[in-house]
């Protein structure tokens, strides 16, 4: 492993960390965000997420916050469309 891989996960965990507040307001239905920001910043995490992978840093590749970002997309387009 190299140093790398462990600053960027720790990065990843923080930056999931930091969503919870936001997932438990969409989840209890208070809103919703909008869908193309959560659509493509989905989108733009897996693309980061197989590229970490490709480049051997398999702890940076673990989707922490791509399954945030998708959840809030799930529940925001529920919310939206209640």
């Amino acid at each position: 492993m190299i140093w790398q891989d462990f600053v960027i996960t720790a990065t990843n965990l923080l930056f999931g960390f930091m969503l919870i507040p936001q997932l438990k307001d969409v989840i209890t239905q208070k809103h919703y965000l909008n869908i193309w920001s959560c659509g493509f910043t989905f989108i733009g995490l897996c693309i980061v997420n197989i590229t970490m992978a490709t480049l051997g840093l398999w702890l940076s590749a673990l989707p922490i916050c791509t399954i945030m970002w998708g959840l809030l997309l799930i529940y925001s387009w529920n919310n939206k469309h209640k």
